[in-house]
């Protein structure tokens, strides 16, 4: 049993009566505990005279096993080599401090020793903050009032002022505390998940019917669609605005086989459409894309090409460069942005001076499943194209042969096959894969090398409690490794009926949790959040490094279904639904109207910059103004593969055990 007992100095919490955390008095002040259920409580704190100021404090005794603030910090970042929030605090010694909009849970900090695990939130919109740091005594959980982010606060590659809210005079505040047993296992965030959905959550419609949304996701691919002179044909990764020609313009000859641009994924959109629809265009459209990857491929041929090499960013000399030559007249918001970023670093050029490409394992293992697709959808057409099975089963091989004695991939290599990176949970991408080329071949070396690369994979999340190096323009903590993770591990079960994978499976899916919005955030009216009609709830961030909300969990919604499916557990679909239903916001029908910008029909932002996190040409509070390839490639993946459009179109009406009306 759980209690909060009054002491002389203020309160303690036990467990069976042994007392592991404690809440200091407050002078002044009395505190009051409403139960929610076990182990969880709504905590208020009444002062004598009305106060402008207030920190509710607890500390967890002792040092703790692992912290983390969702989205934030896990066990202090400090993995990779992009500026975050590193440690408890910042180089002056201050405790950092979050803004309750920064985390995916209100305010929200988590620690757990081998005994309990213990969190501490806020209310929505409830004008407060969090700080979670080491004293002699063990770990401060602190819920501030009013909103304060200090010494400083991350924004895109570069560090931003310092903020400090106010308030008007209050004589109550309010809190949730949530304190619970360990069950002998590590990283035990699962329960605060379970709690923050059932107390946060709300039911959700869907945006759009899921047939629309099918139709302006493919008139989005259309519009991507591109030639080259040597006859290349890809979907170029996406349009933003370019002032020169006051429009949204195509990003120009830049193609990916996977992440950012989805050439794969969007020619298989168009196989299926020709299925659904018979547009011919579409067949000839989506032969061309595969055929060109294959026949201009800058590898050396034993596996799919990650990228094709025609963006003439690529003669851009970032080593020597300096922001006052960049013309953002010219170069369009996007790419003004990254090469601010890329100024005066140096980058991996070839004996020629030209950009060298990095096949990374996200876009290799995403194109060889492309393929393995494709080849299954152009049967089903009456069209036999082996050179298709053939580069899939080739880029397994691939795999295979650089497979270290760890079973561990690497992150990326060169055209010829040498590593240019090699840690990161990204080298999961090529499970999947490996799983497919076993389903259709029956040789085992597949099956036994997917095996060994999860079994290396998921043990660095039970070790570490956290995922790296999926979103390629970081290096750092994300949610984005944890996705492939996901899909192997339900693949890994679907071959082996080995039910231990399907209590991996949910580890991982408890971790991509921790990544997702629990609460609505409410903006100032005039900005462009609030001009979109934004909800947060249901989206999620990106990595410790990049704090803004995307649409990437798109790749997890039918993931999510599948876990409904195997294990019955109502809260897997409800989230599914919400993934979907956030997702498909904003999308353009060909006449959105924002920031004095019209948008292309079935586009969208890449991310939303939902506190204070932005861009040098983004201000918090924003949107990206990127219309990027991904969330409609994700989109019409998740269509294609589900065949009952119905869960599509039923939005969340409830959730199961909620604990507000």
């Amino acid at each position: 049993m759980v209690e909060i007992v009054k002491t002389a100095d203020g309160q303690v919490i036990t467990v069976n009566g042994t007392a592991y955390a404690r809440i200091p008095a407050q002078e002044g002040a009395e505190d009051f505990f409403e139960p929610l259920e076990e182990g969880a409580w709504k905590w208020f704190r009444r002062t004598e005279k009305p106060t402008q100021r207030m920190r509710m404090e607890v500390i967890l005794t002792g040092a703790p096993t692992f912290t983390m603030i969702p989205a934030v910090s896990y066990n202090g970042n400090g993995w990779g080599d992009i500026p975050e929030y590193v440690g408890d605090r910042a180089e002056d010694g201050t405790p950092w401090s979050f803004a309750s909009h920064r985390t995916t849970i209100p305010s929200c900090t988590y620690s757990e020793n081998d005994a309990v695990s213990l969190a501490l939130m806020g209310e929505p919109n409830g004008n407060s903050a969090c700080s979670l740091y080491r004293v002699d005594e063990g770990e401060k959980h602190v819920l501030i009032f009013p909103e304060e982010e200090q010494p400083k606060t991350l924004q895109r590659h570069f560090w931003g002022d310092a903020f400090q809210g106010t308030m008007e005079p209050a004589t109550e505040f309010q809190g949730i505390l949530l304190v619970y047993p360990s069950d002998g296992t590590k990283h035990r965030y699962k329960g605060l998940l379970d709690f923050a959905w059932r107390y946060y959550g709300h039911p959700l419609a869907a945006p759009r019917t899921a047939e629309k949304l099918y139709r302006l996701s493919i008139a989005y691919t259309r519009f991507l669609f591109e030639r080259e002179k040597d006859g290349f044909a890809g979907f170029v990764s996406g349009s933003q605005w370019y002032e020169n020609v006051h429009s949204y313009k195509k990003k120009e000859h830049y193609y990916e086989i996977g992440w950012v641009g989805q050439s794969a994924s969007m020619a298989n959109a168009f196989l299926y459409d020709y299925l659904k629809t018979g547009d011919k265009d579409h067949l000839e459209m989506a032969l061309e894309v595969h055929d060109s990857w294959l026949k201009h491929t800058e590898t050396d041929g034993t596996f799919l090409s990650a990228r094709m090499g025609y963006d003439p960013a690529r003669s851009i000399p970032y080593e020597t460069l300096k922001p006052e030559d960049l013309d953002r007249w010219e170069m369009g918001d996007d790419l003004y942005e990254n090469c601010l970023y890329k100024l005066g670093k140096p980058q991996l050029r070839d004996e020629n001076g030209k950009l060298q490409i990095r096949h990374d394992a996200c876009n290799v293992g995403t194109g060889a499943c492309g393929y393995f697709e494709a080849y299954d959808l152009l049967k089903q057409i009456g069209i036999d194209k082996p050179e298709y099975l053939k580069a899939a089963l080739d880029t397994c091989d691939f795999a295979i042969k650089h497979q270290d004695e760890k079973g561990c991939f690497a992150k990326a290599w060169d055209g010829a096959g040498n590593v240019l990176a090699k840690k990161g949970t990204i080298g999961c991408f090529l499970i999947l894969p490996l799983v497919t080329a076993y389903q259709k071949t029956e040789d085992k070396k597949y099956l036994t090398a997917a095996i060994r690369a999860f079994d290396f994979y998921y043990e660095e999340l039970e070790r570490q409690g956290f995922t790296t190096a999926g979103a390629l323009d970081t290096y750092s903590i994300d949610k984005e490794s944890a996705s492939p993770l996901l899909r192997d591990a339900l693949a890994l079960y679907e071959v082996t009926e080995d039910k231990a994978y399907v209590a991996k499976a949910e580890k991982i899916a408890w971790y991509l949790c921790t990544w997702m919005m629990h609460f609505t955030v409410r903006y100032p009216e005039d900005c462009l959040i609030s001009k979109l009609g934004y909800d947060t709830f249901g989206s999620t961030s990106v990595s410790t490094p990049h704090q803004a909300l995307d649409q990437y969990a798109l790749r997890d919604v039918l993931s999510f279904l599948k876990l409904y499916e195997i294990t019955g557990y109502k809260q897997w679909k409800e989230r599914a639904v919400a993934f979907w239903c956030n997702a498909c916001q904003g999308i353009s029908d060909g006449t959105l109207f924002l920031n004095r910008r019209l948008r292309p029909a079935g586009s969208q932002d890449e991310a939303v910059f939902h506190t204070r996190w932005g861009r040098h040409t983004s201000a918090p509070f924003g949107l990206s103004q990127w219309l990027p390839a991904w969330p409609c490639a994700f989109r019409l993946e998740n269509l294609r593969w589900q065949e009952n459009w119905r869960f599509f179109d039923e939005g969340l009406s409830e959730i199961e055990g909620a604990l507000k009306s």
